[in-house]
C-alpha cells in the first residue's frame, strides 16, 4: 500500500461527500436566525443588568432613571404584598424597598419629576399600609397562639 499516492480526484471527493450542500438561501436563513438569537440574548442580558443596577442602593443620582425605578419599585412592592405572612418576619426586603423608595423620591424631587414623585408616594403609602396590616396580623396570631 502506497501512502504517498496522489490526492483523490474531484469525482472521488464528490462521491465521498455525505450529501448535497445546503443552498445559499438556507445558509443565509441560518445566519439570520443565529444573529436574531444572539441579539435576543444580548438584549435580555443588557435588560437584566440594567434592572439590577437600578435596584442597587447608593446609585449616583445621575444614573437613576426615575420612571424605570418607579416601575421596578411598583413590581417589588406587589411581590412583597403577595408573600406568605410568615416569610416576612425575618426578610430585610421591606427595609431595602423602603430605602430605595426614599432615595428615588429624593432624586426625582430634585429633578422636578412630579409624575414619578406622585407615583412613589402612592407606592410608599401602599407599602406602609401592607406592613401595618401584616404587623396587626402577626400580633393577632401571637395572641391566638399564646398559652
Amino acid at each position: 500500500m502506497d501512502l504517498t499516492a496522489a490526492p483523490p480526484s474531484r469525482k472521488t471527493e464528490q462521491a465521498l461527500n455525505q450529501g448535497p450542500q445546503p443552498s445559499r438561501l438556507v445558509r443565509i436563513a441560518a445566519r439570520i436566525r443565529f444573529v436574531g438569537v444572539f441579539g435576543a440574548i444580548l438584549w435580555g442580558v443588557v435588560g437584566v443588568s440594567r434592572g439590577l443596577a437600578q435596584q442597587s442602593l447608593g446609585l449616583p443620582p445621575a444614573e437613576i432613571d426615575c420612571a424605570y425605578r418607579v416601575q421596578l419599585l411598583r413590581d417589588r412592592v406587589v411581590a412583597l404584598t403577595q408573600r406568605s405572612p410568615l416569610s416576612g418576619a425575618t426578610d430585610p426586603q421591606d427595609d431595602v424597598v423602603s430605602n430605595l423608595i426614599r432615595e428615588t423620591r429624593t432624586v426625582c424631587a430634585e429633578r422636578r419629576d412630579a409624575e414619578s414623585t406622585h407615583a412613589l408616594d402612592a407606592i410608599d403609602r401602599r407599602l406602609r399600609e401592607h406592613l401595618q396590616s401584616r404587623s396587626r396580623d402577626q400580633q393577632a396570631r401571637r395572641e391566638l397562639l399564646a398559652p
